[in-house]
């Protein structure tokens, strides 16, 4: 296992999330991005899940297939100092669940270009491009298994004492 130094390290000692790590929810996540962003758009003219989306049903396939890394997103979230010990095992093997959703994701944009008569689209093509990247990052990265393997060690709270002795 190759060691980072203290550079890689932020104030509780635990491994800096790398940004290609946070690209890759970014991108993975994508449709519950549009759907945030959608939902706080407080413009009903302004069709923002229409410009990526032709009809609900791709809408909640997308949904659907980004749900895959939702316990990745969730573990994450949870790596903090004051984190559950019991959590540390499943992190370990959060890159899978990413790598099935880009698979998966890029599997699906397949089949959109299929049922378009594999017609150029751009938006498919960047999709497509940004997954390729995805897949490249998870299985290249140096940095990332190392990542996975760190987990915030247990916080020893001393409790004060409820009975204090009086001399």
């Amino acid at each position: 296992m190759t060691v980072f130094g203290p550079e890689y390290w932020d104030k509780h000692g635990l491994y800096k999330a790398p940004i290609g790590f946070v690209l890759t929810l970014a991108v993975l996540m994508r449709a519950y991005l549009i759907w945030i962003l959608a939902a706080v758009s407080r413009q009903p003219e302004l069709d923002i899940m229409g410009l990526f989306y032709r009809d609900k049903d791709q809408f909640f396939v997308a949904l659907a297939i980004a749900s895959i890394s939702l316990p990745t997103v969730v573990l994450y979230f949870l790596r903090r100092p004051d984190a559950k010990p019991h959590l540390r095992r499943p992190w370990r093997f959060m890159k899978w669940p990413l790598v099935c959703c880009a698979v998966v994701d890029l599997v699906w944009l397949v089949l959109q270009s299929a049922h378009n008569y594999f017609a150029f689209s751009e938006f498919i093509a960047i999709q497509a491009m940004l997954l390729i990247w995805v897949l490249l990052y998870l299985f290249n990265s140096r940095y990332l298994p190392v990542f996975f393997k760190d987990w915030p060690e247990p916080v020893n709270v001393e409790k004060p004492n409820a009975s204090k002795e009086t001399s």
